[in-house]
């Protein structure tokens, strides 16, 4: 590979971050490919999949032009609802700013329509990436049917288990997946709650000992209704035993059975007997019974028992510094294969946005340094190398504070969560 040769990149994961990720570059003339394993756009996701996005991911989204389609197909959300479930009186605390929810389908549908439209883009569904080489000719990424693309750089977008970052040991030694004392129980209801609101997060609280918490927020789009989701820790099983989790995945087989990595429809001791639609319905009935009668009780039905909430830890050796590029700067990491986090803070996929973006403007600022009209390879390069030891001291932080709003402090057991706790992006657990 020649340093004259024209960049060609290759991005492995067609989710939000690599769908902008292709945009960006394509408006700094470097065309790319990307690499889906979803034969369709929502495949692996569920219609209760929401996300919502403030400052931060708006902006990232206008970055890349998708903005306008995105406020049109989300629901604004202006406010935190805090429910009391015993009481069913409200407390109302207004954001700072608007944010936007969707469900992920909406939000995939409003960047995949962008890029798409790009003339550099190219978009392959229906087989991932299983593992990527390096050679004197540049880069070959692997594919799951069998065939080989070659590229002169790759980024890797494909989530918490990314194939990318465990096919270079200078980035896979950096990583270790952490599991947090902590699960969500899922749910989706086919209608609004009778008396709630549709611009605004509901928290809704038990008593202090019941130790958990629920999320609800409304789905935009078609399908409607509202996404609830209870916030357990491991202490709540001391009260709620018939709550236990799916067990822990094994390390050998992190990302062996895709979504089901995060979720088990029913724990298998409940499978055969049905019961816990059952027991949730007395749960809420007893505990937070103004929210039950809120409540279609067809949405029981629908629970599914997450596994518990992990995370990416990234970490140097040697007193090197953590990094999402490999030094010759060939391979970056953005989202959730370079930060992925918990869902405490709502965090994950506003700074997967963000890092498609800062990724490309290091690109950019280097272009325009060197008063490039096209970007070569030594640019791109060195654009990699840049945002790989930079970025990680802006997410890092994030990634602590967020799973550390994951453990249930004890001595005082209260789960009451602030305006900043809010879980408001349930896309890992």
């Amino acid at each position: 590979m020649t340093n004259q040769e024209h960049p060609r990149v290759l991005i492995s994961g067609g989710g939000p971050s690599g769908l902008l990720a292709s945009i960006l570059l394509n408006n700094i003339g470097v065309p790319s490919i990307v690499i889906e394993r979803a034969k369709e756009p929502d495949e692996w996701s569920t219609k209760s999949y929401t996300v919502v996005l403030g400052d931060k991911g708006q902006s990232s989204l206008g970055r890349g032009g998708c903005l306008k389609s995105a406020q049109e197909a989300s629901f604004e959300r202006r406010f935190v609802f805090f429910f009391d479930g015993k009481t069913g009186k409200v407390k109302t605390i207004p954001k700072k700013s608007p944010a936007i929810g969707f469900t992920r389908p909406l939000l995939m549908e409003c960047i995949e329509k962008i890029a798409l439209g790009c003339p550099r883009v190219t978009l392959k569904r229906g087989a991932g990436v299983s593992s990527v080489s390096k050679n004197d000719s540049g880069i070959q990424a692997h594919l799951e049917d069998g065939t080989t693309i070659s590229a002169t750089h790759v980024i890797g977008a494909d989530g918490k288990w990314s194939k990318v970052r465990q096919s270079f040991p200078s980035l896979s030694s950096q990583a270790k997946i952490i599991t947090s004392p902590s699960f969500r129980v899922h749910m989706d209801s086919p209608t609004v709650p009778k008396g709630f609101r549709t611009d605004g997060t509901y928290v809704i609280n038990p008593d202090k000992e019941c130790m958990f918490y629920i999320i609800a927020s409304s789905r935009p789009g078609a399908s409607g209704g509202y996404s609830i989701t209870m916030v357990c820790y491991d202490e709540t099983l001391e009260r709620y035993p018939w709550l236990a989790p799916p067990a822990d995945v094994k390390p050998g087989n992190y990302g062996k059975f895709g979504w089901e990595d995060f979720f088990s429809a029913l724990p298998e001791a409940m499978k055969s007997q049905g019961t816990l639609s059952e027991n949730l319905q007395q749960m809420f009935l007893q505990e937070v019974p103004e929210f039950y009668d809120a409540l279609d009780k067809e949405t029981f039905t629908s629970a599914r028992v997450n596994r518990r909430t992990t995370w990416l830890q990234m970490s140097a050796k040697d007193g090197k510094n953590v990094t999402y590029s490999t030094e010759d700067g060939l391979v970056a990491l953005i989202g959730d294969a370079a930060h992925a986090m918990t869902p405490a803070m709502g965090e994950g996929c506003p700074t997967a946005l963000e890092s498609a973006v800062k990724l490309v403007d290091r690109v950019s600022s280097i272009m325009e340094e060197k008063g490039e009209s096209a970007c070569s390879t030594d640019t791109l390069n060195e654009g990699f190398v840049q945002y790989g030891l930079g970025r990680p001291k802006e997410c890092i932080p994030i990634q602590e504070a967020s799973a550390s709003r994951n453990i249930l402090k004890k001595e005082v057991k209260n789960t009451t969560p602030t305006p900043k706790d809010v879980f408001l992006d349930p896309k890992t657990s």
